[in-house]
């Protein structure tokens, strides 16, 4: 009798058995797509001010200002046009199953969040330290803590002359060079989003117990957190952009916003719009001249 043949082994693919990685490159890719069809493809090459703060970016005077700590998550998952999501995406997939089949999917997921919230925080600061107003909003900062965490896994393994090693350390410099070859050059890279979530991203992977593996339910638990975070978010960013008609205006808009109803004798506008003004800059100066110009014309304007 002939001997039944067996089935070939199946190759394991460069995305198998990495759930995670899989769906956070589907959502990036995802949610600009999203871009793309509410802002009717203007934002291909470039998400203009209005509409990425409409859908969630990080503008550092409104996250202080009106206490928007929810952009710093959703910031996460938004791209200023295609060239940025592909190399964004390209990192990603590069280490993000280097990093999930080292340690799981319940680290890997919340390590992303922390480090590209930590990556804005860092952001964030640097701009309140320079008096100045910034709309932020990429994957970077997380896919930087996770470079940062493939490093560390490496380092532990193979040791600093590594090839794991080795790769992320090229990869990290590269991303951290191109940065400040951009903003030499007048471009609007994030470095301190960068450096913020690979210094977030290596603290982690450094805390973590090697070969230490969290059972299936702990797993789920941790997925299911770091979704209903996200979810959250993306729910209140929506429900400021139904409640709040500022919400997706600058410092800049909502001062001309202002100015145009007192222009056209809106003196209620006018009174919101100063208000509006107020949040975003008066704990960095008190916007005095446009409030005297308010109540000059329309009157005393209550609250600050």
């Amino acid at each position: 009798m002939s001997p039944v043949p067996q089935p070939a082994a199946r190759s394991v693919g460069w995305l198998d058995q990495v759930p995670v990685t899989r769906t956070l490159l589907a959502l990036n890719g995802a949610v600009f797509v999203v871009q793309l069809v509410l802002t009717a493809g203007k934002s291909l090459m470039h998400l203009p001010p209005a509409e990425a703060l409409a859908f969630g970016a990080s503008y550092s005077l409104a996250t202080v200002g009106e206490n928007r700590w929810e952009t710093l998550v959703t910031a996460c998952f938004l791209h200023d046009g295609v060239l940025n999501l592909l190399f964004n995406m390209l990192l990603l997939w590069q280490a993000g199953p280097l990093v999930e089949r080292a340690v799981g999917s319940a680290r890997l997921a919340p390590m992303y969040l922390v480090a590209g919230v930590a990556g804005n925080l860092l952001s964030l600061g640097a701009t309140w330290l320079q008096r100045t107003a910034q709309v932020s909003l990429g994957a970077s900062g997380a896919i930087s803590g996770v470079l940062a965490a493939a490093l560390v896994l490496g380092w532990r393994d193979q040791g600093w002359r590594g090839p794991l090693t080795q790769a992320m350390v090229r990869w990290l410099a590269f991303l951290l060079a191109f940065g400040v070859a951009s903003r030499l050059t007048g471009g609007h890279v994030d470095n301190a989003a960068h450096v913020g979530g690979a210094l977030a991203g290596g603290l982690i992977s450094v805390a973590w117990r090697h070969a230490h593996r969290y059972s299936e339910r702990a797993t789920r638990v941790a997925l299911g957190g770091c979704a209903a975070v996200v979810v959250a978010c993306v729910a209140v960013v929506g429900w400021r952009d139904q409640t709040d008609r500022f919400a997706g205006l600058t410092l800049q808009d909502r001062d001309d916003a202002t100015n145009r109803a007192l222009d056209e004798g809106r003196c209620r506008d006018a009174h919101d719009g100063l208000r509006a003004v107020e949040r975003l800059r008066d704990r960095l100066a008190p916007v005095s001249q446009l409030r005297e110009r308010v109540e000059g014309i329309c009157g005393h304007v209550g609250g600050r």
